[in-house]
């Protein structure tokens, strides 16, 4: 019998309550959940405003996690360096986000961290080709960026499909995030599709039994 490719669970901290931020943290730990997605937005390039480096610093500290840093924010390139110096292990920003990716992407070549793009529903997967060789992750957006608790567009799946099909035409290593209204409903889809990390946040957070939750996402 051939087994389900085993993915990555991150859990954005968006949906939880701010003033139990640090039982949060500790949940997620406690889930079995393998790193943490700080969902960075500047009012601007979405229409919500989350919160800035000093918070992801604060975060990035107290959880025990790796973290990734997903600026939803124009002119990524400005805040670089701030989210570098929190001590994130990877940092995404959006094609969408940039007139100019491919220098974005050199920019951080130095920072030590893993770097990639975030690609919104309407983008084109063959957008972000070109860019393969120069990223380690590729997060594909299941829902429109700046709102949690949308429901999952169904349409991604192809999207994972054909880009897990074009990395491996390049022989690129890429790690294939997926983010938005990923529940149990999806998971087993997304992972046949070619997946590599979930990102869930909302339902995370309804969920009564955490560790079970996150174990049904990997397929373990």
């Amino acid at each position: 019998m051939i087994e389900e490719p085993r993915v990555n669970v991150s859990v954005s901290v968006l949906s939880t309550d701010f003033t139990e931020l640090g039982r949060s943290l500790e949940r997620i730990r406690l889930s079995g959940a393998d790193s943490i997605h700080l969902d960075i937005m500047d009012g601007r390039f979405v229409p919500n405003i989350s919160f800035g480096s000093s918070i992801a610093a604060d975060i990035v500290r107290a959880s025990g996690l790796p973290c990734c840093a997903h600026l939803m924010i124009k002119h990524p390139e400005e805040a670089f360096d701030a989210f570098v110096a929190t001590g994130v292990n990877e940092l995404l920003f959006h094609v969408e986000a940039t007139r100019f990716p491919f220098r974005a992407l050199q920019l951080l070549q130095g920072s030590g961290i893993r770097r990639g793009v975030a690609v919104n529903p309407a983008t084109q997967v063959e957008s972000v080709v070109p860019l393969l060789d120069s990223v380690d992750t590729v997060l594909l957006m299941s829902v429109e960026p700046g709102f949690g608790g949308q429901s999952f567009l169904t349409g991604t799946l192809a999207k994972v499909r054909a880009l897990r099909s074009a990395a491996d035409r390049s022989g690129t290593p890429l790690r294939i995030a997926v983010d938005g209204g990923i529940d149990a409903s999806n998971a087993a889809a997304l992972r046949d599709a070619g997946a590599d990390e979930l990102v869930a946040g909302t339902s995370f957070f309804r969920t009564s039994d955490a560790r079970a939750f996150v174990r049904l996402l990997k397929g373990s």
